[in-house]
């Protein structure tokens, strides 16, 4: 049996479907100007601006979701033209590093600088800073409005946990990357026809990521390196730092010349799994998940520091 509305009844259901949505509208926008006078009010400068100025404000997002949250950050850096890094997290507290393009004009070039992202569900703080580089002037207007630009944008919803889904199928940037320890050498290493590396890029790139690395190991230490390790073992230290063989790295088509820089990986082992790295030979294969805690690059290769361990 079917049943017709009068038009009473269609104007009623209109009207209270306009006042849904203009109260839904209402609320987002409300919400939106608390989230920016908040992020004003928190927004703070300090340092030389000769030298180049810090930066730094939050947000508070009540129940903050920091893997979302960092997605979203991550989708909206995208969305800017700015390059994202690795993700990372450690209990409640997430950390994500975007990255300010090198930006190149006819008369200058303009370096650009990386943005350090932190999303901590304890106090359901997303927190902003960065520094400008020596010679880099900006108003304050103009980073306050740039930030809280970027902040405000987060939401603890459906549409934001999909921009999160999206940006993290895009970059991958929270899940941890295989590759070999030749492969990851490779890639911090200058070919002969290619562009100097930019040391600054590739420490932003690098820094942060975590890889299973598989390849096969380097030990052929020198009597002072043997007794150096075995002090830092005596000293209670517990971790040695063994390198992977990355004699495979081509610079050009028919090889490397001899004496020509090419990427490594050096790992500092996990303390609690001392006796294993100790047990490996020159030549073993060893396949460890990494977290990049140092970069050290020039202009032909750079060599990759990561915290070590054992998966299984």
């Amino acid at each position: 049996m079917k049943f017709a509305m009068t038009g009473s009844q269609v104007k009623n259901r209109f009207v209270a479907i306009s006042t849904s949505m203009f109260l839904c509208c209402f609320f987002l926008v409300a919400k939106t100007a608390l989230a920016q006078d908040e992020c004003a009010a928190n927004f703070k400068v300090s340092g030389d601006p000769r030298n180049g100025a810090s930066y730094l404000t939050f947000v508070t997002i009540p129940h903050l979701e920091i893997h979302s949250a960092l997605g979203q950050m991550e989708k909206i850096a995208l969305d800017n033209d700015l390059a994202p890094g690795a993700e990372n997290y450690e209990g409640d507290e997430g950390t994500l590093t975007v990255v300010r393009k090198d930006k190149s004009g006819l008369l200058h070039q303009n370096k650009g600088f990386p943005i350090l992202i932190k999303a901590n569900k304890a106090n359901n703080r997303l927190i902003m800073a960065l520094q400008l580089n020596q010679g880099q002037i900006s108003t304050a207007a103009n980073m306050q409005s740039f930030m809280c630009g970027m902040l405000t944008h987060v939401t603890m919803d459906s549409a934001g946990a999909a921009a999160a889904a999206a940006a993290h199928a895009q970059t991958h940037s929270d899940e941890i990357t295989n590759i070999t320890a030749t492969e990851l050498a490779q890639k911090v290493t200058r070919r002969a026809w290619g562009r100097p590396l930019k040391p600054d890029d590739i420490e932003n790139q690098y820094m942060g990521r975590v890889y299973r690395i598989d390849g096969q190991v380097a030990i052929m230490m020198t009597p002072g390196e043997a007794l150096g390790r075995s002090q830092s073992i005596q000293s209670g230290r517990n971790s040695i730092d063994i390198s992977f063989n990355t004699s495979k790295v081509k610079t050009g088509l028919l090889g490397t010349p001899a004496g020509a820089q090419t990427g490594s990986i050096t790992c500092h082992t996990d303390p609690k799994q001392l006796d294993r790295f100790l047990a490996l030979r020159n030549g073993d294969y060893a396949t460890v998940i990494g977290k990049v805690v140092q970069v050290v690059p020039n202009q032909f290769a750079a060599t990759i520091y990561l915290d070590c361990h054992f998966e299984k």
